[in-house]
């Protein structure tokens, strides 16, 4: 999961409590991490002071099962029959 991503997603256009300053270049420390948010530490990159935020966590995404032994033994199986382009492939069916 890119926590950090959406950590700094969530706090670019912040402001720091002190000196005003945007805390999109700031520091960040995880403090604790919660089934639906983060607590984190941010450091001002201009003054240094540092402030607590709770960002919330996106619901998480299907995640594809991992790609197995079979998988690439059929996989091999497969191209070496084909007989078409690399583009038919790897492109979506069309509708």
């Amino acid at each position: 999961m890119d926590w950090i991503g959406t950590i700094l997603e969530n706090i670019r256009e912040m402001e720091c409590p002190c000196c005003g300053a945007r805390l999109k270049s700031c520091a960040v420390r995880g403090i604790t991490a919660e089934p639906n948010a983060l607590v984190v530490r941010l450091a001002c990159s201009v003054c240094g002071e540092n402030s607590v935020a709770v960002v919330k966590r996106e619901e998480k995404k299907a995640v594809a099962a991992p790609i197995t032994r079979d998988d690439v033994l059929d996989a091999h199986d497969f191209l070496r029959s084909w007989r078409g382009t690399v583009n038919e492939v790897i492109s979506p069916p069309t509708a």
